[in-house]
């Protein structure tokens, strides 16, 4: 792209280590992996990737341990042709790590130990905000991700959340602060408590109140399942996503889709348009393994796209032929 789109991702960092296995166990065991991967993972970290792959100039700002970790981190990034000069270095702190184990039909499981950098981080520096177009964060590291949105309100940039599962009390307070608040079924629950939220009644009343909270457009993915999305002053509506095969790794699908989003956004696309791109390289990463390391390129995406059926937003309430 002649002026490629300049992103700010302030959140979480990962040491993930996956490992491959034919299926999950039924009960506590020893279980042989087919394969293993270390690498970078993390919200903001992995959608940082999906967008520098995408075209983007992307630097991410995340507070880390000092640590071995750090270090793998920073090299990471430069690799991806992500700028890592945000990664903050936090004195007697320990970095994130998480084991994901991926079975045969691409499903994950992560177990994940927070690192306390996250906590112990001194305060952000809101002057990186200045220079992006589009702001994207997650609610791991609540202080700086509400810095960080505060000032992309008083500048008027674009800002996503990553409404992934949090305390209620973060979710809410970063909600009233973004453009997009993008929620996970599990993160639109915890903001909005009600069980299940397998009903559609329970789907638009969490949007509904997200955009109440302050958003200006709420969504809510449900993995292979149509997403819900809604912009304040108009109806609730839901979009197919993508049916693909075969699923390989669904581990970082989300964070792409985040990436991808913010991408689209940056470049002026309309809503639905923008959903729609996102959804596709959101697919696209479930065809391939090692995580983010599966994120499609630009021209992936656009021929996927030229080839594609269209999907389109439909009004669920809508009983016309």
């Amino acid at each position: 792209m002649a002026n490629p789109v300049r992103i700010l991702g302030v959140g979480h960092a990962a040491w993930d280590h996956q490992f491959s296995v034919e299926t999950f166990p039924p009960k506590p065991t020893k279980t042989p992996a087919q394969a293993y991967l270390s690498g970078v993972g993390g919200m903001t970290a992995n959608a940082c990737v999906a967008a520098a792959r995408l075209g983007a100039r992307v630097r991410i700002a995340s507070p880390v341990g000092d640590d071995a970790a750090a270090p793998f981190f920073e090299a990471h990034f430069w690799r991806e042709g992500v700028d890592p000069g945000g990664l903050v270095r936090v004195p007697g702190a320990h970095s994130s790590v998480s084991a994901v184990i991926v079975d045969a039909q691409g499903e994950r499981l992560i177990v994940n130990h927070r690192g306390d950098a996250l906590g112990k981080a001194p305060p952000f520096d809101v002057s990186q905000v200045d220079q992006a177009e589009v702001l994207m964060t997650d609610p791991r590291c609540p202080h700086w991700a509400l810095a960080a949105l505060e000032r992309a309100r008083a500048l008027g940039r674009t800002s996503i959340l990553d409404g992934d599962a949090a305390p209620q009390e973060d979710l809410q307070r970063l909600v009233g602060l973004c453009t997009w608040a993008v929620f996970s079924r599990p993160g639109l629950a915890a903001f909005h408590p009600r069980t299940g939220l397998d009903d559609q009644t329970a789907a638009r009343e969490g949007l509904a109140a997200a955009l109440a909270a302050g958003a200006e457009v709420a969504v809510l993915t449900q993995d292979d399942q149509p997403l819900w999305w809604q912009r304040r002053g108009g109806a609730p509506a839901q979009m197919p996503v993508f049916q693909v095969q075969p699923v390989v790794d669904t581990t970082a699908a989300g964070d792409t889709f985040h990436g991808a989003l913010a991408v689209a956004l940056g470049e002026g696309r309309a809503d639905a348009d923008a959903l729609r791109f996102a959804a596709a390289a959101a697919a696209l990463k479930c065809l391939k393994p090692g995580g983010v390391a599966g994120a499609p390129s630009r021209g992936e995406v656009e021929a996927f796209l030229a080839s594609a059926p269209q999907i389109h937003s439909t009004d669920p309430q809508d009983n016309s032929p």
